[in-house]
Protein backbone atom coordinates (compact mmCIF):
# COMPACT_ATOMS: atom_id res chain seq x y z
CA UNK A 1 0.00 0.00 0.00
CA UNK A 2 1.45 3.13 -0.88
CA UNK A 3 0.23 6.32 0.36
CA UNK A 4 1.11 10.16 -0.78
CA UNK A 5 0.53 12.97 1.87
CA UNK A 6 2.37 16.27 2.32
CA UNK A 7 2.47 19.42 4.52
CA UNK A 8 0.98 22.58 3.10
CA UNK A 9 1.81 26.31 4.18
CA UNK A 10 3.60 29.34 4.00
CA UNK A 11 6.03 29.81 5.20
CA UNK A 12 6.75 26.13 5.30
CA UNK A 13 11.01 24.97 4.99
CA UNK A 14 11.15 24.90 8.64
CA UNK A 15 8.32 22.50 8.88
CA UNK A 16 9.12 19.02 10.70
CA UNK A 17 6.13 17.33 9.68
CA UNK A 18 7.83 15.80 6.50
CA UNK A 19 10.53 14.42 9.26
CA UNK A 20 7.52 12.96 11.99
CA UNK A 21 5.42 11.26 9.00
CA UNK A 22 8.73 9.56 7.07
CA UNK A 23 9.42 7.93 10.37
CA UNK A 24 6.20 6.93 10.78
CA UNK A 25 5.61 5.67 7.05
CA UNK A 26 8.83 3.62 7.64
CA UNK A 27 8.23 1.92 11.12
CA UNK A 28 4.78 1.00 9.65
CA UNK A 29 6.74 -0.92 6.50
CA UNK A 30 4.84 1.76 3.66
CA UNK A 31 8.68 2.24 2.47
CA UNK A 32 7.21 3.60 -0.80
CA UNK A 33 5.04 5.78 0.66
CA UNK A 34 5.74 9.48 0.24
CA UNK A 35 5.64 12.64 2.89
CA UNK A 36 6.64 15.88 1.05
CA UNK A 37 6.12 19.78 1.70
CA UNK A 38 4.51 22.17 -0.85
CA UNK A 39 4.66 26.10 -0.25
CA UNK A 40 1.28 26.80 -0.63
CA UNK A 41 -0.72 30.19 0.28
CA UNK A 42 -4.85 30.42 1.63
CA UNK A 43 -5.99 31.85 -2.10
CA UNK A 44 -4.13 28.41 -4.06
CA UNK A 45 -5.72 25.99 -1.59
CA UNK A 46 -8.67 25.22 -3.69
CA UNK A 47 -7.30 24.51 -6.71
CA UNK A 48 -4.24 22.54 -5.49
CA UNK A 49 -6.23 20.02 -3.74
CA UNK A 50 -8.44 19.64 -6.68
CA UNK A 51 -5.50 18.94 -8.95
CA UNK A 52 -3.77 16.42 -6.66
CA UNK A 53 -6.96 13.81 -6.20
CA UNK A 54 -3.74 11.20 -6.27
CA UNK A 55 -3.17 12.37 -2.37
CA UNK A 56 -4.16 10.39 0.14
CA UNK A 57 -3.99 13.53 2.56
CA UNK A 58 -2.55 16.79 3.63
CA UNK A 59 -1.38 18.23 6.86
CA UNK A 60 -2.02 22.26 6.47
CA UNK A 61 -0.27 24.81 8.66
CA UNK A 62 -0.96 28.84 8.30
CA UNK A 63 -2.09 30.74 6.27
CA UNK A 64 -4.55 27.13 5.25
CA UNK A 65 -6.07 26.79 8.66
CA UNK A 66 -9.34 28.75 8.33
CA UNK A 67 -9.51 28.39 4.74
CA UNK A 68 -9.43 24.87 4.81
CA UNK A 69 -12.58 24.99 7.12
CA UNK A 70 -14.77 27.31 4.67
CA UNK A 71 -13.73 24.86 1.56
CA UNK A 72 -14.93 22.02 3.79
CA UNK A 73 -18.44 23.67 4.16
CA UNK A 74 -18.71 24.97 0.41
CA UNK A 75 -17.99 21.11 -0.40
CA UNK A 76 -19.79 19.69 1.50
CA UNK A 77 -16.99 17.68 3.06
CA UNK A 78 -16.64 15.71 6.25
CA UNK A 79 -15.96 18.39 8.70
CA UNK A 80 -15.11 17.19 12.68
CA UNK A 81 -16.17 18.67 15.49
CA UNK A 82 -12.51 20.04 16.21
CA UNK A 83 -12.71 21.98 13.34
CA UNK A 84 -15.93 23.17 12.99
CA UNK A 85 -15.93 24.36 16.79
CA UNK A 86 -12.58 26.07 16.41
CA UNK A 87 -13.04 27.47 13.07
CA UNK A 88 -9.72 25.91 11.81
CA UNK A 89 -8.39 22.45 10.69
CA UNK A 90 -4.95 21.14 9.51
CA UNK A 91 -6.05 17.78 8.16
CA UNK A 92 -7.34 16.52 4.72
CA UNK A 93 -7.72 13.06 4.21
CA UNK A 94 -9.82 11.14 1.41
CA UNK A 95 -11.20 7.75 1.86
CA UNK A 96 -12.75 6.22 -1.84
CA UNK A 97 -15.41 9.12 -2.75
CA UNK A 98 -15.55 10.98 1.25
CA UNK A 99 -13.59 13.58 2.24
CA UNK A 100 -12.85 14.06 6.02
CA UNK A 101 -11.21 17.57 7.42
CA UNK A 102 -10.44 18.03 10.84
CA UNK A 103 -8.19 19.72 13.67
CA UNK A 104 -5.68 17.32 15.33
CA UNK A 105 -4.06 20.50 17.25
CA UNK A 106 -6.84 19.65 20.10
CA UNK A 107 -5.97 15.86 20.79
CA UNK A 108 -2.08 17.04 20.15
CA UNK A 109 -2.55 19.75 23.24
CA UNK A 110 -4.64 16.95 25.01
CA UNK A 111 -1.84 13.83 24.85
CA UNK A 112 0.87 16.41 25.57
CA UNK A 113 -0.94 18.00 28.68
CA UNK A 114 -2.46 14.57 30.29
CA UNK A 115 0.22 12.24 31.56
CA UNK A 116 1.66 15.48 33.77
CA UNK A 117 -1.45 16.40 35.14
CA UNK A 118 -2.22 12.80 37.75
CA UNK A 119 0.82 13.93 39.57
CA UNK A 120 0.44 18.14 39.50
CA UNK A 121 -2.71 19.04 39.96
CA UNK A 122 -3.63 21.93 41.18
CA UNK A 123 -7.25 21.40 41.74
CA UNK A 124 -8.86 24.87 40.82
CA UNK A 125 -10.38 23.65 37.58
CA UNK A 126 -8.89 27.02 36.04
CA UNK A 127 -6.59 27.32 33.17
CA UNK A 128 -4.77 30.48 31.48
CA UNK A 129 -4.23 30.65 28.22
CA UNK A 130 -1.87 33.37 26.60
CA UNK A 131 -2.93 34.39 23.52
CA UNK A 132 -6.40 34.27 22.02
CA UNK A 133 -5.69 33.49 18.20
CA UNK A 134 -6.22 30.41 16.33
CA UNK A 135 -4.14 28.06 18.17
CA UNK A 136 -5.77 29.45 21.57
CA UNK A 137 -9.55 27.79 20.34
CA UNK A 138 -7.87 24.52 20.32
CA UNK A 139 -6.41 24.87 23.41
CA UNK A 140 -9.76 25.69 24.86
CA UNK A 141 -11.10 22.38 23.74
CA UNK A 142 -8.47 20.47 24.84
CA UNK A 143 -8.93 22.21 28.19
CA UNK A 144 -12.66 21.51 28.08
CA UNK A 145 -12.02 17.86 27.45
CA UNK A 146 -9.34 17.62 30.73
CA UNK A 147 -12.38 18.75 32.81
CA UNK A 148 -11.18 22.79 32.92
CA UNK A 149 -14.40 24.71 34.07
CA UNK A 150 -12.63 28.09 33.96
CA UNK A 151 -9.53 30.25 31.44
CA UNK A 152 -8.36 33.37 31.85
CA UNK A 153 -6.63 34.68 28.37
CA UNK A 154 -3.82 36.76 28.93
CA UNK A 155 -3.99 39.41 25.85
CA UNK A 156 -2.67 42.78 24.44
CA UNK A 157 -5.97 43.54 22.59
CA UNK A 158 -9.02 41.93 24.52
CA UNK A 159 -11.17 43.07 21.06
CA UNK A 160 -9.19 40.20 19.62
CA UNK A 161 -10.27 37.65 22.01
CA UNK A 162 -13.75 37.96 21.08
CA UNK A 163 -13.82 34.59 19.32
CA UNK A 164 -12.38 32.69 22.16
CA UNK A 165 -14.64 33.81 24.46
CA UNK A 166 -17.66 33.14 22.24
CA UNK A 167 -16.39 29.62 21.99
CA UNK A 168 -15.93 29.22 26.02
CA UNK A 169 -19.60 30.07 25.98
CA UNK A 170 -20.74 27.56 23.86
CA UNK A 171 -19.00 25.19 26.12
CA UNK A 172 -19.97 26.79 29.18
CA UNK A 173 -16.59 27.66 30.25
CA UNK A 174 -16.47 30.83 32.25
CA UNK A 175 -14.15 32.92 30.63
CA UNK A 176 -12.32 36.37 31.36
CA UNK A 177 -9.55 38.50 29.78
CA UNK A 178 -6.36 40.20 31.65
CA UNK A 179 -3.50 41.87 30.60
CA UNK A 180 -0.33 39.80 29.64
CA UNK A 181 1.12 40.87 32.52
CA UNK A 182 0.45 37.69 35.88
CA UNK A 183 0.09 34.52 35.79
CA UNK A 184 -2.21 33.23 38.53
CA UNK A 185 -2.78 29.85 39.84
CA UNK A 186 -4.17 27.42 37.48
CA UNK A 187 -3.96 23.31 36.97
CA UNK A 188 -2.56 24.09 33.24
CA UNK A 189 -1.07 26.96 31.77
CA UNK A 190 -0.80 27.01 27.64
CA UNK A 191 1.27 29.80 25.73
CA UNK A 192 -0.03 29.73 22.25
CA UNK A 193 2.18 32.69 21.46
CA UNK A 194 4.99 32.51 18.76
CA UNK A 195 8.39 32.45 20.71
CA UNK A 196 10.00 35.54 20.01
CA UNK A 197 6.37 37.35 21.12
CA UNK A 198 6.42 36.55 24.47
CA UNK A 199 6.59 38.72 26.83
CA UNK A 200 8.43 39.01 30.59
CA UNK A 201 5.58 38.06 32.86
CA UNK A 202 4.96 37.75 36.20
CA UNK A 203 4.21 33.99 38.21
CA UNK A 204 1.93 34.38 41.16
CA UNK A 205 4.04 32.60 44.17
CA UNK A 206 1.33 30.83 45.11
CA UNK A 207 1.63 27.60 42.63
CA UNK A 208 1.12 24.45 44.16
CA UNK A 209 1.66 22.45 40.98
CA UNK A 210 0.46 22.47 37.50
CA UNK A 211 1.41 22.20 33.88
CA UNK A 212 3.26 24.32 31.22
CA UNK A 213 3.08 23.67 27.71
CA UNK A 214 4.52 26.50 25.39
CA UNK A 215 2.94 25.33 21.91
CA UNK A 216 6.23 26.85 20.10
CA UNK A 217 9.06 24.20 19.47
CA UNK A 218 11.85 26.06 20.61
CA UNK A 219 15.19 24.96 21.51
CA UNK A 220 14.92 26.86 24.75
CA UNK A 221 12.04 28.36 26.89
CA UNK A 222 11.87 30.88 29.22
CA UNK A 223 8.58 30.59 29.71
CA UNK A 224 8.74 27.26 30.57
CA UNK A 225 11.74 28.04 32.28
CA UNK A 226 10.02 30.43 34.65
CA UNK A 227 7.10 27.41 34.75
CA UNK A 228 9.31 25.20 36.10
CA UNK A 229 10.86 27.52 38.48
CA UNK A 230 7.43 28.24 39.82
CA UNK A 231 6.70 24.26 40.51
CA UNK A 232 4.51 23.57 37.24
CA UNK A 233 5.47 20.80 35.27
CA UNK A 234 7.19 22.14 31.32
CA UNK A 235 5.74 20.60 28.47
CA UNK A 236 7.34 21.72 25.47
CA UNK A 237 5.97 22.02 22.03
CA UNK A 238 7.52 19.39 20.42
CA UNK A 239 5.47 17.20 22.32
CA UNK A 240 2.05 18.48 21.05
CA UNK A 241 3.91 18.82 17.47
CA UNK A 242 3.80 15.17 18.09
CA UNK A 243 0.89 13.92 19.00
CA UNK A 244 -0.97 15.92 16.85
CA UNK A 245 1.15 14.41 13.96
CA UNK A 246 0.16 10.95 15.24
CA UNK A 247 -3.70 11.36 15.04
CA UNK A 248 -3.05 12.64 11.03
CA UNK A 249 -0.84 9.79 10.14
CA UNK A 250 -3.53 7.23 11.91
CA UNK A 251 -6.23 8.63 9.58
CA UNK A 252 -3.81 8.99 6.64
CA UNK A 253 -3.19 5.27 7.04
CA UNK A 254 -6.67 4.29 7.35
CA UNK A 255 -7.75 5.95 4.81
CA UNK A 256 -5.53 4.80 2.53
CA UNK A 257 -6.74 1.00 3.35
CA UNK A 258 -3.05 0.40 5.08
CA UNK A 259 -4.21 -0.18 8.58
CA UNK A 260 -6.89 0.38 11.52
CA UNK A 261 -6.44 3.16 13.67
CA UNK A 262 -5.75 1.17 16.65
CA UNK A 263 -3.93 2.52 19.54
CA UNK A 264 -1.12 0.04 19.26
CA UNK A 265 -0.82 1.27 15.72
CA UNK A 266 -0.44 4.73 17.00
CA UNK A 267 1.47 3.97 19.55
CA UNK A 268 3.78 2.46 16.77
CA UNK A 269 3.64 5.70 15.10
CA UNK A 270 4.80 8.18 18.25
CA UNK A 271 7.62 5.85 18.99
CA UNK A 272 9.33 6.54 15.44
CA UNK A 273 8.42 10.09 15.91
CA UNK A 274 9.63 10.75 19.02
CA UNK A 275 12.92 8.68 17.85
CA UNK A 276 12.97 10.92 14.71
CA UNK A 277 13.31 14.21 16.22
CA UNK A 278 16.44 12.52 18.45
CA UNK A 279 18.34 11.97 15.88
Amino acid sequence: MRILAAVLGRPIAHSKSPLLHRAAFAALGLDTSEYSRVDLGAEELEAFLAEHPQHTGFSLTMPLKDRLVELAVDHGWDLDDTAALTGAANTFVRSGTSTRVANTDVQGIVRAVEPHLGTCLEGTGRATILGAGATAASAILACHELGITAIDFLVRNPDRARRALTLCEELGITAATAPLERIDPSEIVISTLPAEAVPTVKWSPRFRGGVALDVAYATESAFLAEAEAHGLAPVDGTAMLVEQAVEQSAMFVEAAGAGDARDDVKAVIAAAMYRALEK
